[in-house]
């Protein structure tokens, strides 16, 4: 079957690169989403392992609809009973430039369909995503369900101006990080340590939280035993004490010890040949008056992974970007400045 995986568009290319370590084929790849062919057993070692990817979901049907006629029969014609044995609902729909476009009505043409088609006995949830776009139909069914996969547990709180977990450790992935020592100089509520610890000890991100699948009859789910995590070699730092405070309730939340949380500023350390990798203070929350040409002067013969919306960042860092990718983090376009 094939499977569709959600991501920060932008990052598609974290998420294939992560797939392809795992062994998986990328059938095709657009905004915020990566196509690819899987089984059953899949669904959960998908939901526990990805870190990257904010959702994984069954592509049950994928056809042209231009009226409410062929909507009906499109969903209709769904082996549903091959998956569904229990409640169905409707749990996200979106339209983008297509003639069906009034999403109650959309709603309610599916409900129908569904229900002539199987008899929902149990209360097992089953949630569907219905999306439109240049009239093209995706019909999906949600092995994730209403947290995604972002949504790890170990953050209850955080700062003004938090990284998505994913976000985060697509940053790490595409840093090619060697696992040497790794530097976050503004590091908030601790994220990228964490996910950078979790990478480190090869630990699921998925193995802490619950998912909507698991209560699916014909999927096998492997049991996941908590352990402690203990790495090396990962340090933050922030000038705000009471966040650190944070940063080191969350690491143990998940049981990870062994990380450096410090309350220093930025440029009162200096480091040698190691991975910088971070998210500096930006945006309408956060004012900020770092000098970032301490970068180079700071941190020798190392390399920097760096998110920021400014297109002038690379005159102020004092070097001309390898390479940069453009996002959206927390609706703020940003480019993430890759200096190797």
């Amino acid at each position: 079957m094939t499977f569709l995986l959600t991501c920060t568009t932008g990052l598609e290319a974290a998420v294939a690169l992560e797939l392809r370590k795992m062994g998986y084929k990328i059938l095709e790849s657009v905004s915020g989403r990566v196509y690819i062919k899987g089984e059953l057993k899949d669904i959960p070692f998908l939901n526990i392992n990805l870190r990257t990817a904010e959702r994984v979901l069954i592509l049950l049907e994928r056809k042209k609809v231009t009226s409410f006629e062929e909507l009906y029969k499109a969903i209709y014609n769904i082996n549903w009973s091959d998956f569904v044995d229990g409640k169905v609902y409707i749990s996200d729909i979106s339209s983008v430039k297509s003639k069906l476009s009034a999403k109650g009505a959309i709603i309610s043409v599916a409900y129908a369909a569904i229900k002539k088609k199987i008899k929902q006995r149990k209360n097992t949830i089953f949630p569907v995503r219905l999306v439109l776009k240049r009239d093209e139909l995706q019909v999906l069914l949600d092995t994730t369900g209403e947290k995604a996969l972002s949504k790890r547990g170990y953050r209850l709180k955080t700062s003004k101006a938090p990284l998505r977990e994913t976000i985060a450790a697509s940053m790490i992935l595409l840093s090619r990080w060697n696992k040497n020592m790794l530097v976050d100089p503004f590091c908030g509520s601790g994220t990228i340590p964490i996910e950078a610890a979790l990478i480190k000890s090869n630990t699921p991100p998925g193995i802490f939280r619950d998912f909507v699948s698991e209560n699916w009859g014909f999927l096998k789910w492997p049991k996941r035993i908590k352990r402690n995590i203990n790495v090396s070699g990962i340090y933050g730092y922030d000038i705000d004490n009471s966040i650190l405070k944070v940063a080191r309730a969350n690491a143990e939340r998940f049981g990870i010890s062994g990380l450096v949380f410090e309350n220093k500023s930025f440029g009162d350390y200096t480091f040698d040949n190691v991975w910088v990798v971070t998210n500096p203070p930006y945006g309408e929350r956060i004012k900020t008056d770092v000098d970032f040409s301490l970068f180079l002067k700071k941190f020798k013969n190392s390399k920097f992974y760096i998110l920021s919306p400014d297109n002038q960042f690379e005159k102020f860092f004092g070097r001309r970007a390898t390479k940069k990718i453009r996002f959206q983090n927390s609706g703020i376009w940003v480019w993430f400045y890759m200096f190797y």
